[in-house]
């Protein structure tokens, strides 16, 4: 907690990687980890937030809820009060990930505003799902906030990252950002854990698709970016992706194809 509070105490707004209050590979832990989140009743485990001021913080963390189900959960949080919560929606269960074991669903996905930026959340896979995005870019959203804990696959030469496997989050991040005229900020976890080694790499990408930020793949790192609105307006001339979109056709064929 310390860490966090200490890594970039002048920022409006701090991201930090899923499960960051915890780590990843908690397993059955998830039960003594989860901590019931209330707007009006602040856990004694994150008073420390409150030294933050009115900066706004994206914290990953175990929430219990209310039908006492743990949740991996991004909790924002502002002066020691908690704005806004996501829970994970998409649990991966391929690979070396068994997280639909340990974790409840998601059911809801929800935009913010935060210091007059209209923003969406994700966690990690969440963000390979299009479907998700795509419901956050059609309300609007000027910044994607991605918080991950992916892991480094294979090896590369590329002067980037020693993992190859950030390529692919890179073009996911590019895409998105080119297709809607956004900022998307992703936020991935360092280090080795309970076998998983990490990749790191953060980026910051700008609405043109050009990453503006990195951190390093194999050491902690603070970025700091300062996002400009401008060029959200040079990025959506002459395209209007977003505009012209019809997500209420899109949803009716969703239906059609559902029932």
């Amino acid at each position: 907690m310390r860490r966090i509070v200490d890594a970039a105490p002048d920022a409006d707004i701090i991201i930090t990687p899923e499960l960051s209050l915890t780590g990843y590979d908690i397993r059955d832990d998830v039960h003594e980890l989860a901590i019931a989140l209330r707007a009006d009743e602040p856990p004694s485990a994150l008073a420390p937030l409150a030294q933050l001021g009115n900066t706004t913080i994206a914290v990953g963390m175990v929430e219990r809820g209310d039908d006492l189900v743990p949740y991996n959960v991004a909790a924002l949080y502002s002066a020691g009060e908690l704005l806004f919560v996501h829970r994970k929606i998409y649990l991966p269960t391929y690979g070396m990930f068994d997280e639909a074991r340990w974790f409840g669903r998601g059911q809801q996905l929800e935009t913010i505003e935060l210091h007059g930026w209209h923003c969406g959340l994700l966690v990690c896979e969440d963000f390979w799902h299009p479907g998700l995005v795509y419901v956050l870019a059609s309300r609007g959203i000027d910044v994607l906030f991605v918080m991950a804990a992916g892991a480094g696959r294979g090896v590369t030469d590329d002067e980037n990252s020693v993992f190859a496997s950030v390529a692919t989050w890179d073009r996911i991040a590019q895409t998105t950002a080119t297709l809607y005229g956004i900022y998307v900020v992703l936020c991935n976890r360092t280090g080795v854990e309970g076998g998983l080694t990490f990749a790191g790499n953060s980026i910051v990408v700008a609405p043109d698709g050009e990453i503006i930020a990195r951190a390093p793949a194999l050491e902690d790192a603070v970025l700091t970016v300062t996002l400009e609105r401008s060029r959200i307006a040079r990025a959506r001339q002459p395209y209007a992706h977003i505009r012209d979109d019809e997500p209420g056709f899109v949803a009716d064929q969703l239906s059609r194809y559902r029932a």
